[in-house]
């Protein structure tokens, strides 16, 4: 079943940023997991929330919690294989 996300903002602790992501175009969780560094820079996301959001986009995608998070490419990569 997806998450919603809200629900999957909520649970972060990150919900404040809820109408942003929005207002940038990213309406699911699935959307939100495409989001890049400069996009959540451009939405003025504070560094820790970024790290926050991207382990979280990174475990949602297997990868391992051991290993530093990913590179886009490294995270394009993996979500082709």
């Amino acid at each position: 079943m997806p998450v919603s996300l809200s629900r999957a903002l909520f649970d972060l602790g990150l919900d404040e940023h809820l109408a942003a992501f929005s207002g940038a175009g990213y309406s699911s969780w699935e959307k939100l997991t495409t989001i890049t560094e400069q996009e959540l820079a451009a939405l003025n996301i504070r560094p820790g929330n970024r790290r926050k959001l991207q382990r979280a986009i990174a475990r949602s995608l297997n990868w391992p919690d051991n290993r530093p998070l990913p590179s886009p490419a490294e995270l394009d990569r993996f979500r082709r294989s």
